[in-house]
């Protein structure tokens, strides 16, 4: 059981985003910003987090929600001063290159 002891700070907490699919804006199986806001929302605000970051797996889609939810992740960024980190696991193209570039950093192979 762990204790509580003020003196010792908590290990930072990273919040993970795994954003996998076409993007498109039905929400039947696809990404689209209504269907992720609630997910982005408590990914920048639930612990305090260090970092965000997104885990981008998609052949992209619709460029109309890929700016929306690019604008999403920028925007609280920014209001709550947490860095994202985008990372790119077998395919980013087109809109899945867009929520990539919505990261301060990316890492790609």
């Amino acid at each position: 059981m762990k204790q509580y002891i003020p003196f010792i700070k908590k290990p930072p907490v990273v919040s993970v985003l795994r954003l996998q699919g076409t993007i498109a804006a039905s929400a039947r199986g696809g990404l689209s910003d209504p269907a992720l806001a609630p997910l982005i929302e408590r990914a920048f605000s639930r612990g305090k987090p260090a970092a965000v970051a997104i885990v981008i797996n998609s052949p992209g889609g619709s460029p109309v929600q890929s700016s929306l939810i690019a604008a999403r992740i920028r925007r609280l960024s920014v209001e709550k001063g947490v860095p994202v980190h985008a990372f790119v696991e077998d395919v980013a193209a087109s809109g899945g290159y867009w929520l990539a570039c919505a990261g301060d950093q990316i890492w790609v192979d």
